[in-house]
């Protein structure tokens, strides 16, 4: 008994993993499109807003949105964001579609161990989704049994993402309406 629990104490923890870069992601989501980065920095009242839509904490001021473009037609808009699952970090692209829906959502890391990772077929259910009070796991999305970290933390990601598109990026993005 004492020797399983000393190869116990000494296994080696479980690992996180990289799985693509933000270019190998973008060119994923947007294949053949024109990728733009674009920064912007909040106003106090942008940052009102985004929180006040999307239920979530904005944790920095800056934010970069990745522009696609197919000639002079937005195909969308990317955000990537980092957050804590339990205590370790995941990234996570969501695709913000510009008729205000999620395109996808990606998982580009994720340090904890593999059993707490959303499945792609969850992450799946996100697609086509707007911002409401129903985007919530327990709500109109389906919790992840053992892995309610990760389905907050990829939820609260997608909300925020929304949100950014809806109060920042597309006003920017986006020809306004002509008067008639």
């Amino acid at each position: 008994l004492a020797l399983v629990v000393a190869l116990a104490a000494v296994a080696a923890p479980a690992r996180g993993a990289v799985f693509t870069t933000r270019p190998q992601a973008l060119a994923l989501a947007f294949p053949g499109a024109r990728i733009e980065r674009r920064a912007f920095a909040l106003t106090d009242a942008q940052v009102r807003a985004v929180q006040a839509r999307a239920k979530v904490k904005v944790e920095s001021k800056l934010v970069a949105a990745y522009a696609a473009w197919r000639g002079d037609t937005l195909a969308g808009a990317a955000f990537f964001d980092s957050r804590t699952v339990r205590t370790m970090p995941a990234v996570l692209m969501v695709v913000v579609r510009p008729d205000t829906t999620v395109g996808r959502v990606d998982v580009l890391a994720f340090h904890e161990p593999p059993d707490y990772g959303p499945p792609a077929r969850w992450l799946g259910t996100f697609a086509r989704r707007r911002l409401g009070d129903g985007l919530w796991p327990q709500r109109d999305l389906r919790n992840l049994s053992g892995a309610t970290l990760s389905a907050r933390a990829v939820t609260e990601s997608v909300r925020l993402a929304l949100a950014l598109y809806e109060v920042v990026a597309a006003p920017a993005l986006l020809p306004a309406p002509r008067r008639p």
